[in-house]
């Protein structure tokens, strides 16, 4: 049977690194060897590529609040959730036989695609990037209580209300069945299509090549590395990490990736965190490029990741493929990731165990070679892509070679 597969990628325009669309390209690029494939994704301006043998539709997004007077008042997180494409114009032109939505931010435009979806009798999947953060928004962001109504009306409603309407449910990891118990879908609906970790961070650098791709950072030779990559976001925990720094022992400086958001909320994080820079236990690299990510990633000795809250981080896994050992929080799909004989788990918002446990693996070069070893195998082992295209293509195939009804539908979304 062919299969026409379109993919949809939800993201607020201008967003430089989101892990969940990178992740759907990444299957995507994978799904296109087997089947056409073109996918849409939310852009600041319309535009076509080719990756691979996969076409990408950038599709100029608009903001119903961004430009009106009362836009200037609205703070930005909450203008993001009103980003919109017209999602139905694009499917009249792909002509898809099944959707593969990826991302849940914003819902709203989450929930837009799987009506335009349902308008044309077209079913679909969604793989669950993002669902840990954001079936509890609220807690996960550190939300006000007068807020979480707000947020429950803008954010869970819109993502409970696509979940239920999906043919398939495909989790990263087996770990996110309750949030899935939890909306009311049944089990026969789920399905585990983990993220795969990029190949491109298999290969080492040669000595030169590493040394030029951090040379900006100027990270410190005799002492411990420890490093995050992640967005700068109040659930990724870095202030747990700059706390547990000042705790450790061991004289290890942390190399913190990722872009800084605002100078503003680069030094309220600092402050609340009481973490002076002067101590020099930290270096903040701001945006990375491709080159400059793996060349830390195999010049740091260890990846910390204490997020509040996340689903199957990318990072993670190029970092067990790059020989790190991981210690981070025991949240979302990380212990599917990470297991003892890979790094450690530690409980979300413990600096005291986040700083114990870096201390003790930071101590031991032994156990870091040895937890590296087995990190970059158990990541080449179960988390590959075309594994994961694979099982994809199966799913859409049960899904359109069954009866119309429940086999083809969960259901109208609302």
């Amino acid at each position: 049977m062919t299969i026409r597969v379109a993919g949809i990628a939800i993201t607020p325009p201008g967003i430089k690194a989101s892990g969940g669309v990178s992740a759907g390209i990444q299957l995507m690029k994978r799904v296109a060897e087997r089947a056409e494939t073109h996918m849409l994704v939310m852009a600041d301006d319309d535009g076509i590529e080719q990756d691979g043998a996969l076409t990408i539709h950038r599709m100029k997004a608009t903001n119903a609040i961004q430009r009106t007077p009362v836009g200037r008042f609205v703070p930005r997180g909450l203008i993001t959730l009103f980003w919109r494409v017209d999602f139905g114009a694009w499917l009249d032109r792909v002509k898809p036989d099944i959707v593969h939505i990826h991302n849940p931010h914003p819902p709203g435009a989450l929930l837009a695609a799987a009506r335009a979806c349902d308008a044309r009798d077209i079913p679909y999947v969604i793989s669950t990037h993002g669902f840990v953060e954001f079936d509890d928004y609220a807690a996960a962001f550190g939300a006000k209580p007068w807020q979480r109504p707000i947020i429950d009306r803008l954010i869970r409603v819109p993502l409970v209300q696509t979940t239920r309407g999906a043919a398939r449910v495909l989790m990263l990891s087996p770990e996110e069945k309750p949030i899935f118990d939890g909306m009311g879908i049944e089990p026969t609906r789920l399905g585990v299509v983990p993220n795969g970790v990029d190949p491109w961070f298999l290969d080492s650098l040669d000595e030169a090549d590493r040394f030029a791709a951090v040379a900006r950072f100027a990270l410190p030779a005799d002492k411990p590395k420890i490093l995050f990559v992640g967005n700068h976001t109040p659930n990724k925990g870095i202030d747990v990490l700059l706390k547990a720094m000042m705790r450790m022992r061991e004289p290890a400086v942390a190399v913190i990736g990722g872009g800084i958001r605002s100078p503003e909320e680069h030094k309220a994080m600092l402050a609340d965190a009481g973490f002076d820079m002067a101590s020099g236990r930290a270096i903040f690299t701001d945006f990375l490029s491709r080159d400059e990510l793996k060349g830390l990633y195999q010049s740091c000795n260890i990846f910390a990741f204490p997020s509040r809250a996340d689903t199957l981080p990318l990072v993670i896994l190029e970092a067990m493929v790059s020989r790190l050992p991981v210690v981070a929080t025991r949240i979302g799909g990380i212990p599917f990731e990470v297991t003892d004989q890979t790094g450690a788990l530690i409980d979300s918002g413990d600096t005291d165990g986040l700083a114990r446990e870096l201390d003790r693996i930071a101590a031991d070069p032994a156990l870091r070679r040895s937890m590296g070893a087995a990190g970059r195998q158990r990541a080449i082992d179960i988390f590959n892509w075309d594994r994961s295209a694979e099982e994809s293509i199966r799913i859409y195939s049960e899904i359109l070679d069954g009866p119309s009804g429940s086999a083809r539908h969960a259901g109208k979304t609302l």
